[in-house]
């Protein structure tokens, strides 16, 4: 393991992007294509079966490809004369009948992401648990609003927990809805046309996609968007939680201090042993940058110039298993964050009061608008501001500004005052949460 790997990694997600993985996805593409192919009566069953016995017991290591794939610019060439030297002669001829290197790579690409998605969906669904858990048992806990980096108004923190969660549930609606696309057999064979299989290619495509467990589609090997959809969708979920690690960053700050981002301890200084950095935090933070870099590379995999273009097709094969990597990484670091998060409940409300009442303005005005016209209510709170300093507090001022209202003021600017309709929207989305986690 190398020294970033835990910080800047997931196991699980390096397995299933790995080059040995990758292989393995390969046989499997070649076992299944004979297998296919005997079924629609291309090539004898004995061959199918003899491949099938050979390749189910082959092991392949990315040194044994590497001097190939620099001579040739894929790993296909050498990976096919591996193959045809330990199968029987009968059998040989029948290998890879009628597909390209291209189909073999883009069919184990979307294998891996295939099992890259899995994985994917079971961090977020963790992710959304421990969410829920936080709107439901620290939901009704007042904080401050942040706006443009300044004091806004009280919220409920459960508020500011469902803006992390809510994308992601949209990303679990959106990803069910991209696999259609996502997760489908490339075969084509050297121009797209399969036209070494004669009238029964897409019989065999059809029956390759039924062996690989996988959707049937036309041959896409210069269409790469749904590919470009699917590293979009990563850049949405590491977005997100970027965008959580930014507020547990601020949250987080000494002179701000409402949580702790990991209890459970780390985030050690080298010089001021009383330090606990928020670490993962940050880490959300910079693979969300990395990630939203590297999918500008996969857009421009999209520019294929004819029916192949090497130069724009091997930007996919380092830029994906990354950003599925980064993305793993980061969902595997939220989760630890939403785990061991410590709410400092008192620290809010002294936040709340930093101000002095200033940020139930808009809730005055609210009040006076229901005796007084909303422009001669912002005046009366507009004309209390102006008094407010360390010894006048909002509710003092108002008290001095609107004697006529008789309004007790200090009852009614209070945090659950601005709260509005964030109870309601808690409940729907603890209801929207729960419809994508397992029963």
């Amino acid at each position: 393991m190398s020294m970033y790997a835990a910080y800047l990694s997931d196991e699980e997600m390096e397995r299933a992007c790995s080059e040995e993985q990758f292989i393995r996805h390969m046989l499997t593409f070649e076992m299944a294509l004979a297998n296919a192919e005997a079924k629609v009566g291309i090539i004898p069953h004995s061959a199918a079966q003899a491949i099938q016995a050979k390749l189910s017991q082959i092991t392949i290591n990315p040194s044994d490809l590497a001097e190939g794939t620099l001579k040739n610019g894929i790993p296909t060439i050498p990976f096919l004369s591996n193959l045809k030297e330990q199968l029987p002669a009968a059998a040989k001829d029948f290998l890879h009948l009628g597909a390209t290197s291209q189909d073999v790579l883009d069919t184990a690409q979307v294998l891996m992401i295939k099992e890259a998605v899995s994985i994917l969906e079971g961090h977020i669904r963790k992710l959304l648990y421990n969410l829920l858990t936080l709107v439901e048992r620290d939901g009704q806990i007042p904080c401050i609003a942040r706006t443009r980096w300044q004091q806004a108004t009280p919220i409920p923190f459960g508020l500011k927990v469902v803006n992390w969660a809510m994308p992601f549930v949209r990303d679990l609606e959106r990803l069910q809805e991209m696999k259609k696309r996502l997760l489908v057999v490339q075969l084509g064979g050297a121009s797209g046309s399969l036209a070494a299989l004669e009238h029964k290619g897409y019989q065999v495509l059809e029956a390759l996609a039924n062996e690989l467990h996988l959707g049937v589609s036309l041959p896409w090997h210069t269409q790469r968007d749904s590919f470009t959809e699917f590293t979009n969708w990563l850049t949405l979920v590491s977005a997100t939680l970027g965008k959580m690690g930014e507020d547990v960053l601020l949250m987080a700050q000494t002179e701000v201090g409402e949580v702790i981002e990991n209890a459970q301890g780390g985030g050690k200084s080298s010089a001021m042993p009383h330090k606990n950095n928020p670490v993962l935090s940050e880490a959300l933070v910079g693979l969300s940058k990395a990630t939203t870099n590297l999918s500008a590379l996969q857009m421009q995999s999209m520019l294929q110039a004819g029916e192949r273009d090497g130069t724009s097709w091997m930007l996919e094969w380092r830029n994906i298993p990354q950003m599925l990597i980064n993305t793993a990484t980061a969902l595997k670091h939220a989760i630890t964050v939403s785990t061991h998060m410590q709410i400092n409940k008192e620290r809010m409300l002294e936040n709340i009061n930093l101000t002095n009442g200033l940020v139930y303005a808009e809730q005055a005005v609210s009040f006076l608008s229901r005796q007084l016209p909303k422009s001669e209510a912002s005046s009366l709170v507009n004309k209390a501001i102006e008094l407010v300093n360390k010894d006048k507090s909002l509710p003092d001022a108002l008290t001095e500004v609107a004697t006529d209202r008789k309004m007790n003021w200090q009852e009614l600017l209070q945090p659950e005052a601005c709260f509005g309709s964030s109870r309601e929207m808690m409940a729907t989305a603890i209801n929207r949460i729960k419809e994508v986690l397992p029963t």
